[in-house]
């Protein structure tokens, strides 16, 4: 049993020793091989006729097809303009709401500072201005809000008649 198996270990050893992997060098070698063969072989396409010619020189040049024209809407405006549009919208909408939530917290601290200062004599007739004021402020800016929202809604209705791509939104 032993002399079997170290008779197959030494027929290992050697089957690996005779079997040489391809070496990156000849790899490569190929490889350069397989690009000269691709590019030697023009094709010269117009019309109605296809010709194909044989290129001598690495210098030969090869037509580049033209670039697919980027999608657009029916006025001409490409994705860019529209993402642009739609990014704006959302950045008024989250300014508009982070200065709805600041004065709301305005009013709470005052509506506090009412209930809590009672050396201010006549506290309701100094404060209540200030948070009567504050208070129109907060109405006002919840209205741009709503108006931030509704151009966002909008921008999404002028994106669909227009022809452009849903993903354009995002």
């Amino acid at each position: 049993m032993r002399l079997s198996s170290k008779l197959f270990t030494l027929c290992l050893v050697f089957f690996a020793l005779d079997c040489s992997a391809q070496t990156l060098a000849d790899v490569a070698r190929q490889e350069r091989e397989r690009q000269k063969r691709l590019h030697s072989q023009v094709v010269v396409a117009s019309g109605t006729t296809t010709t194909t010619t044989a290129s001598t020189g690495s210098t030969a040049a090869v037509v580049a097809p033209a670039a697919p024209a980027a999608p657009s809407d029916n006025k001409s405006r490409d994705e860019k303009y529209w993402r642009a549009q739609f990014q704006k919208a959302r950045d008024d909408v989250r300014k508009a709401e982070e200065r709805v939530q600041l004065l709301d917290l305005k009013v709470k601290e005052l509506n506090t500072q009412v209930l809590r200062q009672s050396d201010i004599y006549n506290r309701e007739y100094r404060l209540g201005p200030e948070i009567a004021d504050t208070q129109k402020q907060l109405d006002e800016s919840r209205k741009a809000v709503d108006q931030a929202k509704k151009k966002i809604t909008d921008l999404e209705d002028e994106l669909r008649r227009s022809g452009g791509l849903p993903g354009w939104a995002r």
